[in-house]
């Protein structure tokens, strides 16, 4: 597989694609786009199956700095609808299993304003140490030093250096974190599409600087201890798919900022939001592997969301037990 070829990360990149698999596959999806300040657009392709499926999928990537899921979302779209990766290396995904029992909304990037600020198409270690690579992703604040991570914040009251590629601008002087401001675009779009197709299952992907793990809801501990075990038994999968790849994942999923302030901005964030719909985080690595400096290679980024992604879809045809 020439990974290169595959990668596609910045929204001049991947949204032509989308819009050409749309006009060649126009009765079997569905395209929307969601407009950002200044002229942007998300843009969310749906793939329509025959008949009402009990596997309703949406799968999100809200932050501008961590481009390997979307390259991965946007190849499982060419793969299920022309049976190939983007480099045209046959598919080994069972398609017709696949879009015959279940409806799949792709969101590969719900911050494209931020991702396409990026100077960099991957992440992969070579070109930033890792403070570097975190002043791209939030920002450098007026002292200097990296710029904080807020919910939302007013360009006039902090006097950035350099705005992050995180942040989505939502007004003259106003940007906001996309998967914590309820007043994002990743937001109205997340909360504009469920109204829509009532999705079962989220996939929420996302890269850090550590091993691939998977993320368990903020609220989960105030779940029903059946939702808690089916959203312990997808995660396994995805661990699963990463070993069995041959890199070594977190062996059990977590709860993300368990007890801080950020537990407290995930449980706002999703208060009265998307019923009854299990949501499951993936994280695979990005730039250099914190505890030792060790690069990650655009083809370990690339095929370590590949495996979270191809393990969710298993659910539409492996449902868990």
């Amino acid at each position: 597989m020439d990974i290169e070829r595959c990668w596609v990360s910045h929204p001049d990149e991947w949204q032509p694609l989308f819009r050409e698999l749309h006009a060649a596959f126009r009765s079997r999806t569905a395209l929307d786009a969601f407009e950002q300040f200044g002229g942007g657009q998300l843009l969310a392709l749906t793939l329509l199956p025959a008949q009402e499926p009990a596997f309703r999928l949406l799968v999100m990537v809200p932050h501008g700095h961590e481009p390997a899921p979307t390259a991965a979302i946007v190849n499982a779209a060419s793969q299920l609808l022309r049976g190939s990766f983007l480099d045209e290396t046959p598919t080994s995904l069972p398609v017709n299993a696949i879009l015959e029992q279940s409806l799949l909304t792709f969101v590969p990037d719900s911050n494209p304003q931020g991702r396409a600020r990026s100077p960099y198409r991957c992440w992969d270690g070579t070109a930033c140490d890792n403070e570097t690579f975190w002043k791209h992703a939030f920002g450098i604040a007026a002292d200097g030093k990296r710029f904080g991570r807020y919910p939302e914040w007013r360009q006039s009251e902090h006097e950035p250096r350099q705005i992050g590629v995180v942040y989505e601008q939502i007004a003259d002087d106003l940007w906001v974190e996309p998967n914590t401001c309820r007043r994002s675009t990743h937001a109205h779009a997340m909360d504009a599409l469920f109204e829509r197709y009532r999705y079962t299952h989220m996939l929420d992907m996302h890269q850090h600087e550590w091993d691939e793990c998977a993320l368990l809801p903020a609220a989960f501990d105030s779940l029903d201890s059946r939702t808690q075990d089916e959203l312990e038994a997808w995660s396994s999968r995805l661990i699963a798919a990463w070993r069995a790849m041959g890199v070594k994942p977190r062996p059990k999923a977590s709860v993300p900022y368990r007890g801080g302030p950020r537990q407290a901005l995930f449980l706002e964030f999703w208060a009265g939001r998307c019923p009854e719909m299990q949501v499951l985080g993936s994280e695979v690595r990005n730039n250099r592997y914190d505890p030792t400096g060790e690069p990650t290679p655009m083809e370990r980024q690339f095929r370590s969301a590949c495996a979270a992604l191809e393990a969710t879809l298993r659910l539409a045809y492996d449902p868990l037990p």
